[in-house]
C-alpha cells in the first residue's frame, strides 16, 4: 500500500550534465541535468517551461531523449522520459 505523499520511483543519481533542451516550439536553450533516473530527471534552465509540455533533452555524451515536463519551480523542472533511459558509462 502506498503511503500518502510518497511516490515510489527508481533511485535518482545526482549529476551535473551540461546540455540543452528543445522546447515544444523548436527552440534550443541551454540546460543542466541535475539528477537522473531511468524514468526521468530534474533540470535547470532559463527556458519558460509549462507543465505537460513535450521537450527533447540533449546531452552530448548520451544523446537526445524525448520527455514531458511534470513540474516547474522557478528555474528547475522535473521531466518524465517518454521511454525508459539507460545511460552508458
Amino acid at each position: 500500500m502506498r503511503e500518502p505523499g510518497f511516490i515510489k520511483r527508481p533511485p535518482r543519481v545526482d549529476t551535473s550534465y551540461q546540455g540543452s533542451l528543445i522546447d515544444s516550439d523548436g527552440n534550443r536553450v541551454p540546460a543542466t541535468v541535475t539528477d537522473i533516473s531511468s524514468d526521468g530527471c530534474r533540470l535547470s534552465t532559463d527556458a519558460e517551461l509549462k507543465i505537460g509540455e513535450r521537450i527533447e533533452i540533449h546531452v552530448d555524451k548520451y544523446g537526445t531523449y524525448p520527455a514531458q515536463i511534470r513540474w516547474v519551480l522557478g528555474r528547475d523542472a522535473g521531466a518524465l522520459f517518454l521511454d525508459p533511459v539507460r545511460l552508458k558509462d
